[in-house]
């Protein structure tokens, strides 16, 4: 922010244009794409929004999605079906549905000859299971409809290549996983959706700072820069490996208190590092939740959506073993209170 405000005229219209564009090329590199490909935002939300904006629907369009998502990543849809008449598809995935196959088949079924965009979170943001991007932008691709993904619960936790994804749009969040500053995000753009996409803030083309953006968070884009390099540094790869082991380690102990039920299982490819439980019928959520932060300085999310009602621990490269230690007694005090 210093270096920002000290030199104003040319971090906003000279030198300091490259040198988000710098910025750029880094979150290029985070997501295995070109520069050109990266369109730096506000938040996920905000990719998530240009893209409902900035797509051409007409009536009787249709756009499929979960009943999983996150309300600001489905809310731009919502938008489009009021402005243009179409329809959005809402796909049930029970809580405890954590088989890939059968994920797969229910958005296959669910596909219709005017749906146009399938439209789904990387990892739910309710019960952590992790969606099969992969072969979902796949089907997406067979059935003639764009793949567009919200990312805002997996970049920064784990290794994401959009190419071999293959999705026609990935929107990530700056400020959760990646750990850099709040008001920041990046939207990956396939080129094959370049001229489809005709939204307002890309009149002046890609880059951050345009004539179409406006000013934008400049000291936060160099925040965010500076977070992809530590995270980068790290090793994505290994981030998720030490966040995989804690999870184990929570999930283990979680199943040891009475009545606490989880939906995702503890191994395999629909795993990720956001790992949601039940807590025995009953319990308030809400009041374990305020207890935990207040009482023992825990930080847990109630997720109330799509038929589920938990806590979500979300497990990252700065906690250890003695944090999930920590909240284990935390619960089992508050549940015995």
């Amino acid at each position: 922010m210093t270096a920002v405000e000290n030199d104003p005229a040319g971090e906003t219209y000279g030198p300091g244009i490259g040198r988000l564009d710098k910025v750029r090329g880094k979150a290029a590199g985070l997501l295995g794409c070109e520069l050109d490909d990266i369109i730096l935002t506000g938040s996920a939300t905000a990719g998530m929004f240009l893209l409902a904006q900035g797509l051409a629907f007409r009536p009787g369009d249709r756009i499929l999605t979960t009943d999983h998502e996150h309300p600001a990543g489905r809310m731009g849809w919502d938008w489009v079906a009021r402005r243009y008449g179409v329809e959005v598809d809402t796909l049930a995935i029970a809580p405890g549905e954590a088989d890939p196959a059968a994920i797969i088949d229910k958005f296959r079924a669910a596909i219709r000859p005017e749906t146009r965009v399938l439209s789904f979170s990387h990892i739910l943001f309710t019960t952590g299971v992790r969606l099969p991007a992969e072969e979902l932008c796949q089907l997406a691709r067979e059935q003639r409809c764009l793949a567009i993904v919200d990312g805002a619960q997996s970049a920064g936790a784990m290794p994401v290549d959009v190419r071999e994804m293959g999705c026609h749009a990935y929107s990530a969040s700056g400020h959760k996983w990646l750990m850099g500053p709040k008001g920041t995000g990046l939207l990956y753009l396939d080129p094959d959706i370049a001229d489809q996409l005709d939204a307002l803030p890309l009149q002046a083309g890609r880059r951050a700072n345009s004539d179409s953006t406006g000013i934008s968070n400049i000291a936060g884009l160099h925040g965010l820069g500076a977070a992809i390099d530590y995270v980068q540094a790290l090793d994505p790869a290994a981030i998720e490996a030490h966040n995989m082991t804690l999870r184990q380690e929570l999930y283990d102990a979680l199943l040891e208190l009475p009545g606490v039920t989880i939906p995702a299982p503890r191994h395999g490819p629909t795993t990720s590092a956001n790992l949601s439980f039940r807590l025995p019928d009953g319990v308030d959520h809400y009041a374990i939740r305020r207890n935990l932060l207040m009482r023992h300085k825990v930080y847990l999310r109630v997720v109330d959506l799509a038929g589920f009602l938990g806590l979500r621990a979300s497990l990252h490269c700065y906690n250890r073993s003695e944090d999930v230690a920590a909240l284990i007694e935390a619960l089992k005090a508050e549940l015995a209170a």
